[in-house]
């Protein structure tokens, strides 16, 4: 166990992985796609970046995958749309496969990971009821002491499985970036434990249960986990303004694309034909709250 003092630590989501039905595909890609393209970019159907972050859309005759990266949740978070990302996701029917919870301690890395050696020789620690390995990716600093990566368990192979790293390292070496001493601990539970959106939302509970004692002292005042404590809770959305709600469907229509696709095929006409029946489909349709949508239909006698 880390000696670091626990009381005070934001606990964060740092990744989610949602699966659907492939029926829930159109919904998700119309609701989510305005969301994220109001914060961040649209690089593909099938893409989205968000800062340094992505969300990306997998599916197949069986399945359908909606997955967001640590970064993408932090932008959404920070931009007050990550309650509206999930309840719009839980609109529908879905499972959680994944999802990580996340502190940072503010603790040298090298410190971190020398104390869970000393913690656990053997190479063995108990996360939940069954033990799980430990394997090490370290480096020599240029002080000469030992740093990186502390894992328990293996990713794909252990439902609950979780990382400690030096994230001062990580920053100075993929970013060039220098920050005070900083250890990450994270955690990643599968699907087998049945996590739900309200983890991904309020991660504190999931963090603890599986964190506590083997990695961290608990705090005094958490409450308990189970699965099970996320029925009837409600999610609040952010709503977008109607003018941003409107530009960002438009852009990330994929019926509108199609219709484009459908357009070029006829032809160097197509695309003035295509917009011409647009056109005409707006002046048919009735301004919402206008007189005319109150009219009666011809032939009525009214009252």
């Amino acid at each position: 166990m880390l000696s670091t003092p626990t009381d005070s630590l934001l606990i964060f989501c740092d990744w989610l992985d949602v699966t659907t039905p492939p029926s829930e595909e159109y919904r998700l890609r119309s609701d989510l796609g305005p969301v994220l393209s109001s914060i961040g970019d649209k690089v593909s159907e099938d893409f989205y970046r968000l800062g340094d972050g992505s969300v990306k859309f997998q599916g197949n005759s069986k399945w359908f995958k909606v997955g967001l990266s640590g970064q993408a949740v932090g932008l959404l978070r920070v931009s007050g749309l990550w309650l509206t990302v999930l309840s719009l996701i839980g609109e529908g029917p879905h499972r959680v496969t994944r999802v990580d919870a996340a502190c940072d301690l503010p603790m040298d890395g090298a410190d971190a990971i020398s104390e869970l050696q000393e913690s656990y020789p053997l190479g063995q620690v108990r996360l939940s009821q069954r033990p799980v390995g430990v394997t090490e990716l370290l480096c020599t600093r240029p002080d000469g002491r030992k740093t990186g990566t502390w894992y328990a368990g293996h990713r794909g192979k252990t439902e609950i499985t979780c990382r400690v790293y030096d994230k001062a390292q990580e920053a100075l070496d993929k970013r060039g970036e220098l920050m005070p001493p900083r250890t990450r601990c994270e955690l990643t539970v599968g699907k087998g434990a049945s996590p739900t959106l309200r983890d991904a939302a309020e991660p504190e509970r999931l963090f603890w249960h599986y964190m506590a004692p083997a990695i961290l002292k608990r705090p005094e005042g958490v409450p308990p986990w189970d699965s099970g404590w996320a029925e009837g809770w409600v999610m609040e959305r952010a709503e977008l303004l109607p003018a941003q709600a409107l530009k960002r469907r438009i852009e990330d229509s994929p019926e509108l694309a199609a219709l484009i696709e459908l357009a070029d095929s006829i032809g160097p006409m197509g695309r003035s034909m295509a917009l011409r029946l647009i056109s005409e489909r707006f002046d048919r349709t009735p301004v919402s709250g206008s007189p005319e949508e109150s009219r009666a239909p011809l032939g009525s006698t009214g009252s």
